[in-house]
């Protein structure tokens, strides 16, 4: 049985490609196949991957050479437990949010793009799986390449002008940091021999001081590459236009898993390849302070300024992008910690978000922040929803905002810079500036002035309805709610995961 478990992550990406080269061949046939079958795929890996937490959680690690090649010479894949706990989110969100699409697709996309839809859709959840569990850095380029091209793919099937061109800039940007990230392995090869992340680092530490130029050249080429993948403020250009435009279930895939992927990429090449001396000597550590401070700020004001729901939600990840590098930046124990635990509880908060706005798009039709009147109780599943995950990004206690918020704070004490404890105040104020008002609007305005009494001015007492929506829909969105309620009030069970990798990288 152990045997099996060590191959498992394999087979599950190579479950997932099978299965999504098999579906535009499917859909000729029957389009109405191609949804529930990547359901199916998707849901079996959110399976496996409880097995694997299993294995992982007694202690063992897994390290599998792939085709029986070892390591150097072999393609090897390493999970420990930040990545089992990866597989079990990046499979578990894709299968509940294509449990969302069977309706939202529809609505959403042309009939005829159905299959090659979720054949990117499968495609990217393969990648972004691939990424995480590979200790091979040219094996991670390469399934930086799929995660990329297949997530260009999901914005561009919406098929408007402005999708295509979102996903051109997409395209062009991503393509940019992927030259970044090539340059960087390069380097990285010339100087170690190795691709393996295990023998760069035993190649690396001897030698270090030989190659101080180089080392500081390689890691800027990573930071420039992996920062522009994931959005890191100032390289995050391509993002707004990119999730406000695709369809509201690649919006949350774009938005809480693929920007997260690459950050879990940066975070092993940094602390297991260089390691924490080199980490703390070229300055790196400042420079991702300072920009991740930046990004907080910068990203909450531009999303304070954005009329369109779905942008004011794309600019909001710019600024929680920022939170997790924060956490890298501090290098300290609880900030590395908040930092991990943040990609999931963002992953669980803009997944609820996207997927709120894409509801309320589906029964009322409306985009803008101010078309909200009364929208709490027209909709007020989706809405109560939306204001779990809405205080949870404020960092308002009992919500999982707040658990990896104060952990931050945390991590800044430790670090010795407790002024950035303003900072994550500041930023967390100024995501109530957007957020709050839209969910007052929601419940404390009226939807047209004559819900009056005839003659009184007094305002008719509001009742609520049922939201208009497939239960397919409403049932993802309840479920991403009641995780980010699960992980503000029982975060133990995850921070012992992540505890345990800080542990190693630390």
């Amino acid at each position: 049985m152990d045997e099996f478990v060590q191959r498992l992550p394999f087979l599950c990406v190579i479950s997932i490609l099978t299965a999504s080269f098999c579906l535009p061949v499917l859909a000729r046939w029957k389009k109405e196949f191609c949804a529930p079958l990547t359901a199916l795929v998707s849901g079996l890996v959110f399976v496996a991957s409880f097995f694997i937490a299993h294995y992982v959680m007694r202690g063992n690690i897994i390290r599998y050479g792939v085709s029986g090649w070892a390591p150097p010479w072999g393609i090897e894949i390493v999970v420990d437990p930040v990545t089992s706990l990866m597989i079990m989110l990046l499979s578990g969100s894709c299968f509940i949010i294509c449990i969302y699409s069977f309706a939202s697709v529809k609505h959403e996309l042309e009939r005829i793009v159905t299959g090659w839809y979720y054949a990117a859709y499968l495609l990217c959840l393969a990648g972004m799986i691939g990424l995480v569990i590979s200790n091979d850095i040219f094996n991670m380029y390469v399934f930086i390449e799929v995660t990329g091209i297949s997530a260009v793919a999901l914005v561009a099937s919406k098929g408007t002008r402005q999708a295509t061109e979102a996903a051109l800039k997409y395209l062009l940007l991503a393509t940019i940091g992927s030259g970044f990230i090539l340059f960087g392995i390069g380097f990285i090869y010339m100087i170690t021999g190795n691709l393996n992340i295990t023998f760069i680092a035993m190649e690396l530490d001897p030698v270090k001081d030989n190659y101080p130029i180089a080392i500081w050249t390689t890691i800027s080429f990573l930071i420039v590459g992996l920062g522009v993948k994931s959005a890191f403020f100032p390289l995050h250009l391509w993002l707004p236009d990119a999730h406000s435009s695709a369809p509201s279930s690649s919006s949350a895939i774009l938005s809480a898993l693929v920007v997260k992927v690459y950050i879990i990429a940066f975070i092993k090449i940094l602390f297991i390849a260089f390691g924490l001396e080199i980490f703390h000597e070229t300055f790196i550590r400042q420079l991702i302070i300072l920009l991740a401070v930046m990004a907080m700020l910068v990203g909450s004001m531009f999303a304070f300024v954005q009329i369109e729901l779905k942008r004011r939600l794309a600019y909001s990840t710019v600024a929680q992008i920022g939170y997790i590098y924060l956490g890298i930046g501090l290098g300290t124990p609880w900030g590395l910690a908040a930092g991990l635990l943040h990609i999931l509880v963002h992953a669980l908060m803009k997944a609820c978000l996207f997927l709120c706005a894409g509801a309320i798009y589906y029964q009322t039709g409306r985009k803008m922040v101010n078309e909200f009147s009364g929208m709490g109780y027209k909709m007020p599943i989706t809405m109560g929803a939306f204001t779990v995950a809405a205080f949870s990004m404020v960092g308002i206690p009992l919500f999982g905002g707040f658990i990896s918020k104060y952990g931050l704070a945390l991590g800044s004490l430790e670090a010795n810079l407790s002024t950035l404890i303003l900072v994550i105040i500041l930023s967390g104020l100024l995501n109530a500036t957007y957020y709050f008002p839209i969910i007052g609007q929601a419940y404390f305005a009226l939807d047209n002035p004559s819900e009056t009494h005839a003659g009184s001015g007094h305002h008719a007492p509001k009742k609520f309805q049922r939201d208009q929506i497939p239960l397919s829909m409403l049932a993802p969105i309840i479920i991403f709610a009641l995780g980010i309620i699960y992980l503000g009030i029982f975060p133990g069970t995850v921070l012992n995961f992540i505890n345990q990798t800080v542990a190693v990288l630390l």
